[in-house]
């Protein structure tokens, strides 16, 4: 129903060349608009005049991104209507990405780092929101912690976005550039392409979601030399054993073959010097090691199983496989 006010076309300040559909035929003839519009905006608008203090008629069309502008309060208080543009979420990050991309070409120090520099920082923040989760799944949390907690966990995020958004950035500079917008549609049509049920509006339940996701990583990658190729060896120990565990499930490798130096850890508090991390990381990395001679031996036709192929002397004896 229209007011007998005029109409106030509100756009978001952040994307302020978004016009809602139910606002252009208000556009083609006489508009008001505000000062802090896109001149790129204003120039097609074929009867724009520019607001001056709140000087607009009373049944005007008025065009701007500020609520609280005079002129737009004072016609909204005769009975105009208000057409607003949507405000998808997600627009505050192109503050973000404006930010840091004015510090990478005007900061000191952030326009001397690169993805190596800044890994350091992405493990802490990474750590930080596991930390803030912590926090904010604790059962003895009461209302006042909770909203502690979450202002925390809305903190690390941050600077985990930061992270992402710098390291975009500094991508842009480099032999094979690209950008923020280029990791966000990656990420999208991945997501897509894994979750097919989407698209058709079918019903699908746990399983067949995490079925659908693995397929489609299979047919990404290609076929591969192990099972365990890929898996990222920079992970802490026990969440790198722990990928490795989950790989080995889905090809239902014998969990009796898994050494016991392998299920075992162990952390003496009377040992000097320890160093319990890297010394577990050698017995994962070795027990991977063992997993891959064994895919060989299978590979090679001379076992069906893994067992079979676990007890073969190349897999027990790295050195007779490789010849050293």
């Amino acid at each position: 129903m229209t007011g007998g006010g005029g109409t106030v076309v509100l756009v978001n300040p952040a994307v302020p060349t978004l016009l809602p559909v139910a606002a252009l035929r208000h556009l083609g003839g006489p508009v008001h608009y505000t000062e802090e519009l896109p001149v790129g905006l204003v120039w097609h608008l074929p009867a724009g005049r520019p607001v001056l203090g709140a000087d607009v008629p009373p049944g005007a069309t008025m065009l701007t991104s500020d609520a609280g502008h005079p002129a737009a309060i004072a016609l909204r208080e005769a009975g105009a209507d208000v057409i607003a543009a949507p405000a998808p979420a997600g627009l505050a990050v192109l503050d973000t990405v404006a930010l840091i991309d004015r510090l990478r070409r005007e900061g000191p120090w952030e326009s001397e780092q690169t993805h190596s520099s800044l890994l350091r920082y992405l493990v802490e923040e990474t750590y930080e929101v596991a930390d803030a989760v912590a926090a904010l799944d604790d059962p003895e949390t009461d209302e006042e912690a909770g909203s502690r907690a979450a202002a925390e966990l809305r903190s690390e995020l941050g600077d985990l976005l930061l992270q992402v958004v710098f390291h975009a950035r500094i991508a842009e500079e480099g032999a094979h550039p690209f950008g923020i917008d280029d990791v966000a549609r990656t990420l999208a049509a991945k997501v897509r392409r894994r979750t097919p049920h989407l698209a058709d509006g079918a019903a699908v339940d746990v399983a067949t979601q995490a079925e659908n996701w693995e397929r489609q990583k299979r047919l990404e990658r290609g076929e591969r030399d192990s099972v365990l190729d890929s898996i990222s060896l920079s992970q802490p120990a026990l969440a790198l054993v722990a990928k490795v565990f989950e790989r080995l499930r889905t090809v239902e490798f014998p969990a009796e073959l898994v050494p016991e130096d392998v299920r075992t850890v162990t952390v003496d508090p009377e040992q000097q010097d320890a160093a319990f991390e890297l010394d577990y990381r050698r017995r994962v990395l070795a027990f991977m090691d063992r997993v891959r001679a064994a895919e060989t031996v299978m590979a090679a036709g001379g076992v069906e199983s893994w067992v079979a192929a676990w007890d073969d002397d190349h897999v027990g004896n790295p050195e007779a496989r490789t010849g050293r």
